[in-house]
């Protein structure tokens, strides 16, 4: 089993569209809700969603660093990967908080729109938001700390995986989650057990394609369950979660015909730019709200009014993304991997002199 699956791409850009779903859905109060929207938002709703991420990066990753284990250049690529788009989008959600405003905050909004927007970001919290230590200004760039986090965590886990006899792994495997989950970092087990336990659920599941698909369907309605905003960082919700999301990466892994409809190439283009959306739709979805409240007179509110948000903010940040995706986000991949390069050709140079001396 590869690390990279077309499938599980097109599954991380269906998620980050759910994110901006449920953003633009919560904007003005006392709506009425779609029976359509809601049954989205239970089957995947934010919070999945970007557990889905957690999890989904973990197996990518470290499947990665099993074939390739040079912790500097990895920790390089990830860097890079990751900090560029992030800054730059910081950097125009701010300019859009700043530039574009209604003071004081109209009345009729959903209470947490309105404490996410008002008042207007000070240069301190761009700041803060810059150095991950708050999340004033771009609200979603909260996920970048957990990430980084997890990063930094796998290569030593997967080196302990590596080197310990196959078949003591599950025994490691429970030493390390129960260290984790009795820690005050208890959320990387997101992380580990999108690295061991989906790869072993894709082991067991090979070949056996109809319970890989019962398996996946038990996983999303598990993730959907556990996945609540309100007990987001419980560790009751972190170990089910990352469990139902193991299930879910692993039947994908263990099954080729198993969503064979989520190769198509517009899910696989959403997938490819869905670091980009989920960055910068929220930018996006501040204007499209502050429009709307502007069109109040013509426009009715509550769910028409979040509807028109929902589907004008979703628009414009996907064509956004695949700009900043081009511009940002490609090239700062590629600029990590030649320095990636450059560093393990570097290192290469000054110890395999001494390694042959020795």
């Amino acid at each position: 089993m590869s690390s990279f699956d077309p499938r599980l791409e097109s599954l991380r850009g269906l998620a980050a569209l759910l994110v901006c779903l449920h953003h633009g859905m919560s904007v003005f109060a006392d709506n009425a809700r779609l029976i359509v929207m809601d049954a989205l938002l239970f089957a995947f709703n934010s919070a999945a969603a970007v557990i889905f991420f957690f999890v989904l990066s973990g197996y990518v990753l470290g499947r990665g660093l099993e074939r390739d284990g040079a912790f500097v250049a990895y920790l390089v690529r990830r860097l890079f990967r990751l900090l560029p788009p992030f800054v730059v989008v910081v950097l125009f959600t701010f300019a859009c908080e700043r530039l574009f405003r209604i003071d004081p905050a109209p009345s009729g909004l959903m209470p947490g729109f309105q404490r996410m927007f008002w008042p207007q970001p000070t240069w301190d919290a761009l700041w803060d938001n810059l150095l991950l230590s708050s999340f004033k200004v771009n609200g979603p760039t909260w996920t970048l700390f957990t990430e980084l986090l997890g990063a930094l965590m796998l290569p030593f886990v997967v080196a302990a995986h590596v080197r310990i006899v196959p078949q003591w792994r599950w025994a490691l495997f429970v030493a390390i989650a129960t260290l984790l989950a009795i820690s005050l970092y208890h959320t990387l087990l997101w992380f580990y057990c999108g690295y061991f336990l989906a790869k072993e659920i894709g082991t067991l599941l090979a070949g056996r394609r109809r319970l890989a698909a019962i398996t996946f369907v038990v996983g999303l309605i598990g993730l959907a369950m556990a996945a609540t905003n309100s007990e987001f960082y419980a560790v009751g919700i972190v170990i089910p979660s990352a469990i139902a999301a193991a299930l879910m990466i692993g039947s994908v892994a263990a099954s080729r015909e198993l969503l064979q409809w989520t190769t198509v190439a517009p899910l696989r283009f959403l997938g490819r730019i869905s670091y980009s959306l989920y960055l910068v739709h929220w930018p996006i979805f501040y204007v499209c709200a502050l429009l709307a409240i502007m069109c109040r007179p013509i426009l009715p509110t509550h769910i028409w009014g979040n509807l028109v948000v929902t589907v004008t903010s979703v628009i414009v940040a996907v064509g956004l993304a695949a700009l900043s995706y081009r511009f940002v986000e490609a090239p700062s991949i590629r600029a990590g991997k030649s320095m990636a390069r450059a560093l393990t050709q570097t290192w290469t140079r000054i110890w395999r002199p001494q390694a042959e001396a020795g």
